[in-house]
């Protein structure tokens, strides 16, 4: 089943999303900064209101992203780790790793890494 969001943009930043069965996926592309954080909060809660017990987001075409987003990310482990689901940062490059890494975030998330 797909959530059929459209792309939220703002300066080519895009949060998009889908829901298959259980499992709400989330491809962010872009920036995703305190401008475009709220949008994600909205689409990640979306997502855990139509019972996504496991979260995939996508970091694959992200360029950038600020303590909003990680914020945002957060708040979804907060309430994914209540109904005992999982949320799996997928291509994960080096870069953003390190901010996960140096932020003590590592273990809130399965992580994937780019490549």
């Amino acid at each position: 089943m797909t959530d059929g969001n459209k792309p939220t943009t703002e300066n080519h930043s895009t949060v998009q999303t889908e829901l298959i069965n259980t499992e709400g996926r989330v491809t962010l592309s872009g920036e995703i900064d305190h401008g475009v954080a709220p949008q994600l909060d909205d689409a990640l809660e979306r997502l855990l209101a139509r019972g996504a017990d496991r979260l995939v987001v996508n970091f694959a075409h992200l360029s950038f992203f600020d303590s909003a987003c990680i914020s945002a990310l957060v708040r979804a482990h907060e309430r994914m780790s209540e109904r005992g689901g999982t949320i799996t940062l997928l291509h994960v490059d080096q870069h953003a790793y390190r901010v996960l890494q140096i932020s003590g975030l590592l273990p809130l998330f399965e992580i994937v890494p780019a490549g």
